[in-house]
């Protein structure tokens, strides 16, 4: 056997490998290809080196020769099982999965010795070309005598036969090429990008171009997590007048792609690992365990982090029989007056989170958070590169600093945080791309610091149609307090002089991230006829304070929803297959907690208007006194109303002259009143 050559030894590999259980694999395969008319046979590499080393090593030394005699031992192999099939098919090909864990490189490792080389590399498709027709064997036609000449096509350009083959021709041409004798295979040129979590601090994320022939192209979209395996192939790079340079760009020739990465599997496992989280799980303490180990550095915020641990764990997804799909992840808002340890909150999250991701808000841009349409240098033609909520499909995008961007780019965010998709419709290019993703935002102030003088609105500088869809917000003020002040400073300089004092969290970070890929992975809850009936009950409850003609919305559909979520994240938190009423009763504290803080009126009334419409109903009615007062006025003397009588007339009414200014600006930038004079307003 040792003196076969690489193509007789597959066959016989193929059609005697035998797995433990005995089943002959590779021949059921290539039967099953034979029904579904498959062109690929999948080859684990591991099968291969048990059964004949010396053909895995004789592949891994020379993979371009190697593979082409094992496809074409392939192709044999089949005309002897289905001639019918195989005469159909243009090419067969053997495609390898896992190779061994030295042939696993990581794209920032990539350097010149690697040329030539077998590898496997893992990483997140960020662009993808269309699918184009390339030629694999030319057919030109002698314009002389008629003669018919198949030319192979190895180059990027197109070759002519150098004279005809028409021995009685033989002139140079002038050739015709015939496209619909000639021969094409699918071609298609994508682009992998580093894993956000395998970045070093500081660096750009690094790139790899790949080229897909046959039938593997399209079989992954950008934002997916996908592993090649190929040939690492080098062309020269090129001057803008088409001189070549001395420097090379590498590329991938494609043998396999695996695109089973695109959930999380990318955290591996162990048994002893699901031991410790099973151990975990069936602890009565798991619940405060987990918040506490949510970054223990940053003192209190225990309702924050009780929040946060939630949105790690996420509910569960749904899709209705008639298509309507409701998302499973919540996103949560965190407002606070600087050094509240916002950001170094999200950072944690965004490094503990199985795909986590940090951006700050004055760096981030619409297509940069969703996708972009490019150009690509070497064809020309349109391509979609994903943004950062599309790379952290399935995953938490921390987004910080949100009031400093753009208006035009937080607007972008909005259908990822309530379909769960971007959608994009750029220069001829419509496509919507999964962007699954928990939001965890944080933001300051309007006025740099919280004013409880002033109403939510005021101090929110992000619009009413974002703020409504983050199912719980939080305030974080600072204001003195000795107790706290006291226990907060022993705590810092406890962390800076590295006391003896155990600071260590109760479950270790890297336990705590295989937990949350564990419980995502494996436990889908259902809510429970007692967990439904305490959530029901709260919600009734709280729709009843809206009865009355004068009381404002108190609550409404969407808080119930988030409570849904939440419940079935409190239940994965503890590995239960079911939300339990204590789940029920834990997130209707926190619901209430986060209404408490930004959804009341001046009153002290729940008005979910306040955060939903930007202007809670009693500074609604308010307002409509103003108009009502200027619209008497108006009538009364049939010209523009001075501003002073529509003071004095508004403090009858007990107005406040500060609010009256304050109303009459607002309906000033709404459209609704204009100043024809100075001093004087009139209704649009």
């Amino acid at each position: 056997m040792s003196g076969e050559a690489p193509a007789e030894r597959f066959q016989n590999f193929v059609k005697t490998y035998r797995t433990e259980s005995g089943s002959m694999e590779y021949r059921e395969k290539i039967q099953k290809m034979t029904v579904t008319g498959e062109r690929s046979l999948v080859i684990h590499f591991d099968d291969l080196i048990r059964f004949d080393p010396e053909l895995a090593k004789t592949i891994l030394e020379k993979p371009e020769k190697t593979l082409k005699d094992l496809d074409q031992a392939l192709r044999r192999i089949i005309e002897s099982e289905d001639p019918e099939f195989a005469e159909g098919v243009e090419n067969f090909h053997v495609r390898l999965a896992k190779l061994p864990e030295e042939h696993h490189v990581n794209l920032r490792k990539i350097r010149s010795q690697h040329i030539g080389q077998l590898l496997m590399v893992g990483g997140i498709l960020t662009r993808a070309s269309e699918v184009k027709p390339k030629i694999v064997e030319a057919v030109f036609i002698c314009q002389r005598c008629g003669e018919v000449m198949p030319t192979k096509q190895l180059d990027t350009k197109i070759n002519q036969p150098s004279e005809c083959f028409n021995p009685s021709c033989r002139r140079k041409g002038p050739f015709k090429l015939i496209i619909e004798e000639s021969k094409f295979i699918d071609w298609q040129k994508i682009r992998i990008q580093e894993k956000p979590e395998e970045l070093p601090p500081g660096q750009l994320p690094r790139s790899l171009d790949a080229i897909l022939i046959d039938d593997v192209v399209d079989i992954a979209r950008p934002g997916d997590r996908i592993t090649l395996a190929g040939i690492l192939h080098s062309t020269p790079e090129t001057t803008p007048r088409g001189g070549s340079l001395v420097t090379f760009r590498s590329f991938l020739e494609v043998n396999n792609v695996d695109v089973s990465e695109v959930e999380l599997e990318t955290v591996e496992i162990t048994e002893e690992d699901e031991k410790k989280i099973k151990e975990l799980a069936e602890d009565p303490f798991v619940y405060q365990k987990i918040i506490r180990s949510i970054a223990p550095s940053i003192y209190g915020m225990e309702n924050v982090k009780e929040a946060v641990a939630l949105l790690l764990f996420g509910g569960q997804p749904k899709t209705m029989e008639d298509g309507v799909k409701i998302r499973g992840d919540a996103n949560i808002l965190i407002v606070g007056d600087p050094g509240t340890a916002k950001s170094q909150l999200l950072q944690y999250v965004a490094r503990i989170a199985p795909r986590g991701l940090y951006t700050s808000g004055k760096g981030t841009t619409a297509a940069g958070l969703t996708a972009a349409v490019l150009h690509d240098p070497d064809t020309g033609t349109l391509i979609l590169e994903a943004g950062a909520l599309v790379i952290a499909d399935r995953g938490v995008a921390c987004v910080d600093e949100m009031d400093k961007m753009r208006e035009q780019d937080r607007v972008a965010i909005h259908e990822a945080m309530e379909q769960g998709t971007v959608s994009i419709a750029k220069a001829g290019i419509v496509a919507t791309l999964n962007a699954r993703t928990a939001i965890l935002a944080a933001a300051n102030p309007a006025l740099g610091r919280w004013n409880p003088y002033k109403s939510v609105a005021e101090n929110f500088k992000l619009p009413a149609t974002i703020l409504s869809r983050f199912d719980l917000i939080f305030v974080l003020v600072d204001r003195p307090m000795e107790e706290q002040d006291k226990m907060m400073t022993d705590h810092i300089l406890a962390l800076h002089r590295a006391q003896a004092i155990d600071k260590s969290p109760p479950v270790p970070p890297e336990l705590l991230r295989k937990y949350f890929v564990y419980a995502r992975k494996n436990v889908h809850p259902k809510l429970s006829q007692d967990a439904a009936e305490k959530l029901r009950g709260f919600y009734l409850d709280m729709r009843k304070m809206g009865e009355q003609p004068e009381a404002p919305v108190p609550i409404t559909a969407r808080q119930l929803e988030a409570l849904v979520r939440l419940s079935e994240a409190r239940a994965r938190m503890a590995l239960h297959g079911e939300v339990l009423p204590e789940d029920a009763e834990a997130v209707i504290r926190l619901m209430q907690f986060s209404l408490r803080q930004v959804g009341r009126d001046e009153q002290g009334l729940f008005d979910i208007d306040s955060i939903y419409i930007g202007v809670s109903k009693s500074q609604r009615d308010k307002m409509q006194a103003i108009l009502d007062i200027l619209k008497i006025l108006e009538e009364q003397s049939g010209a523009p109303v001075p501003l002073d009588a529509v003071i004095e007339k508004a403090a009858l009414d007990n107005l406040d002259a500060a609010f009256v200014n304050h109303a009459l600006n607002q309906l000033k930038n709404d459209g609704i009143l204009f100043e024809p004079k100075p001093g004087f307003l009139k209704r649009v």
